[in-house]
């Protein structure tokens, strides 16, 4: 009766350990992932093509940046206000986009375990 308990057990504990390797493969892969606007360091997710959209997006709103301090400098206001514009709404998508892959990479293993 007691190998019968011992079985069950090592059945329930088997998908954890499965969740635990997956969770560790991509933790490793998280390198790519954090960037200098993040405020983790170690946020991952399974689908690498986000994580290098990202990271091209941030590039894109650095330079959005730098063209709006150039337009300010040589006083083209309109263009600077533009470029401010697309910068926030480009920010505001990053952030979107940040939120929703944290949302499911909680749903996938729990801390408690």
């Amino acid at each position: 009766m007691a190998r019968g308990a011992e079985v069950d057990q090592e059945q329930q504990q088997q998908p954890l350990v499965d969740q635990v390797k997956e969770y560790q493969a991509r933790s490793r892969q998280a390198w790519a992932a954090s960037s200098f606007l993040s405020s983790t360091s170690t946020a991952s997710c399974s689908s690498s093509w986000l994580d290098g959209l990202l990271v091209i997006w941030e590039l894109v709103l650095f330079a959005l940046l730098l063209f709006t301090f150039v337009a300010f400098y040589f006083k083209f206001l309109g263009l600077a206000f533009f470029f401010a514009f697309a910068a926030s709404l480009l920010y505001i998508c990053m952030r979107l986009k940040r939120k929703h892959k944290r949302s499911k990479q909680r749903m996938l293993l729990p801390l408690s375990m």
